[in-house]
């Protein structure tokens, strides 16, 4: 069971929220690219079950909070997830990404190091060589072909082989909840924000513990791409999924096995202590 939680920020406005189990051991959840807060529901019921709080966060023009005005930058979505922690009154907690959510959550750690208690990236990056850059370019053209399109072509970069042959059978999904509802402008505009500057040098000075999970046959962030986050980071674990199914969904067609790992990280850590 999971509760929508509809915060009020500063700005008068409602963000929307996804809370999953309670208690101190907070962790904010931050989906990838065009995705609502659903798209991490995995993760949410499996870290309920470990007994921790997790919440799964709608960025704005997305989901519930489709209302919002969409983020100029990522440091202005980094204002925008640290609202929605004020307004819930956390302080402190983990933060879980997945693919923009991951670079997201190395932003906020950057910004604020002593409000993260930890960091688990799922499918993530630290620089923008000329092969992502490429590949985001690819990306965005598929994006602007329109939902039709865009649906029959993401697969590709997105899922596995057996998950887009089930698509194409009509006995799969792609696991994004929310894209349907997503303008093309706006997925658009969240692609645009995951090309955004390196971080790796700044990372090196991070003192926060931090998870790295990489699928092996990722084809939108290679695993390369996450190991050298985890190497720049002074305090990371590095772990590689494999097989058939370890795509850039890994989170969604391993979900067993990655919230394994999640879990097994978080309870690791020393417990929340007083706020």
């Amino acid at each position: 069971m999971s509760t929508l939680l509809r915060p009020t920020l500063a700005i008068g406005a409602a963000a929307s929220v996804q809370e999953f189990g309670e208690g101190s051991d907070v962790v904010l959840m931050l989906p990838g690219s065009g995705a609502d807060r659903m798209a991490l529901g995995l993760q949410g019921r499996a870290l309920q079950a470990a007994g921790m709080r997790a919440l799964s966060l709608d960025y704005p023009g997305l989901g519930l909070s489709g209302d919002l005005p969409l983020p100029g930058d990522m440091h202005e979505l980094v204002d925008y997830a640290f609202a929605v922690l004020d307004a819930l009154g956390i302080e402190r907690c983990h933060l879980l990404g997945h693919s923009l959510g991951s670079a997201l959550a190395q932003e906020m750690a950057l910004r604020s190091s002593e409000r993260a208690r930890s960091m688990v990236l799922l499918a993530t990056w630290g620089r923008l060589d000329p092969f992502l850059a490429l590949r985001g370019r690819i990306v965005s053209q598929v994006v602007r072909l329109g939902y039709e399109d865009r649906t029959a072509l993401l697969p590709y970069f997105m899922a596995s082989r057996p998950l887009v042959n089930a698509m194409q059978d009509g006995n799969g999904a792609l696991g994004l909840r929310g894209s349907r509802a997503v303008s093309d402008e706006t997925m658009r505009h969240y692609l645009e924000l995951a090309r955004d500057p390196d971080r790796l040098v700044r990372l090196a000075a991070l003192q926060v513990p931090a998870l790295v999970v990489a699928g092996e046959r990722d084809l939108m962030t290679p695993p390369e791409y996450g190991h050298e986050v985890a190497q720049a980071l002074p305090h990371a674990e590095f772990q590689l999924l494999r097989g058939e199914r370890a795509s850039h969904l890994f989170h969604y067609e391993l979900g067993e096995e990655t919230n394994g790992l999640i879990v097994r990280f978080l309870r690791s850590l020393p417990g929340p202590g007083p706020d």
